[in-house]
């Protein structure tokens, strides 16, 4: 069964035709501005298009110019080098600086002439100085300045030592040069102008002039091995024992005369042979002293008769 609505409830039946617009809340309002006699066209409809926005583009890096193979490999060097550069001048530095490495011991060994401090003075080898400053070889070179090294080796052992080895010259005769007196070698090297502390109780080797020995000093040392020669024969024989030898000299045609003993024998050797008549001369000289004779010279100079001896005395 249908309800009965009230009748303030009942629908109303909607208007047939057109409806009018209700007023405009602003210009139909009492009180409001009244509109305008003429309002503009309204603008004519378009038609657009609307595209999603397009993507933004990735920057492109900036390409970097490829390092050639080449110059990696020197640069990487190059890096090396300088840090080896740098390790090295640390390392310089800290040896050339450093207490530990000052010469605390300096060892001379050979000399016989030279003291120590001669030796080690010579070659600048002064306890304190850094062992790496010291050249090796210059030390050397400077140590055989001296005339009474022949030559000289110097070596440092770490952290504080120095040897010095030295060769000394061995003075076996003097001789007479120029007016002056003249340290030889065996070898016949004229090695030192003799001076008040060197020895003097050498033979003497005379004959040879200042002009000979500016005009042929290898000329002047042959005859300087051929004297020396002739001492040798002579100590051999047992003469210079018992008679020292005081002069060898030298004739300009090659003769040798050898004055020996405290009474000044002369013994003429001639120019060959001296081997044999310096044997001869020890017989004759041990017959003279068994007769108690002073003689005065002894000629064994005949060449083309060597076994004849004349003996001229006092």
């Amino acid at each position: 069964m249908s309800a009965v609505l009230p009748e303030n409830r009942r629908k109303k039946p909607a208007p047939k035709g057109p409806v009018a617009a209700p007023p405009d809340p602003i210009l139909g309002a009492p009180g409001a501005p009244h509109a305008p006699e003429e309002s503009p066209p309204p603008p004519e409809a378009t038609t657009t298009t609307l595209r999603p926005p397009a993507p933004p583009r990735k920057k492109r890096a900036a390409k970097m110019p490829e390092i050639p193979r080449a110059l990696q490999v020197i640069a990487g060097v190059l890096v090396v080098l300088a840090a080896s550069i740098g390790v090295a001048w640390g390392a310089r530095r800290y040896i050339l600086t450093s207490p530990r490495f000052a010469i605390r011991t300096v060892l001379v060994d050979g000399n016989h002439r030279l003291t120590a401090e001669q030796v080690a003075g010579a070659g600048a080898v002064n306890v304190g100085r850094n062992i790496f400053e010291l050249d090796l070889e210059t030390a050397a070179a400077a140590i055989g300045t001296d005339p009474w090294v022949e030559r000289a080796v110097v070596t440092r052992s770490l952290p504080g030592t120095v040897k010095i080895t030295v060769v000394e010259r061995e003075a076996r005769a003097l001789a007479a040069m120029g007016g002056e007196l003249y340290l030889i070698t065996r070898d016949g090297d004229p090695f030192k102008r003799s001076e008040g502390a060197d020895p003097t109780d050498l033979p003497v080797i005379t004959g040879l002039t200042a002009d000979k020995v500016a005009a042929d000093r290898p000329g002047v040392v042959q005859a300087l091995r051929r004297a020396l020669d002739v001492v040798e024969d002579m100590e051999r024989a047992g003469i210079a024992r018992r008679y020292p030898i005081q002069e060898v000299h030298l004739e300009k045609d090659g003769t040798i005369v050898v004055t020996v003993g405290k009474e000044a024998i002369a013994i003429f050797l001639g120019q060959t042979r001296f081997r044999e008549k310096i044997e001869q001369a020890s017989r004759v000289l041990s017959e003279i002293a068994k007769r108690k004779a002073n003689a005065s010279v002894i000629f064994l100079d005949n060449e083309a008769h060597p076994e004849r001896v004349v003996v001229r005395m006092r």
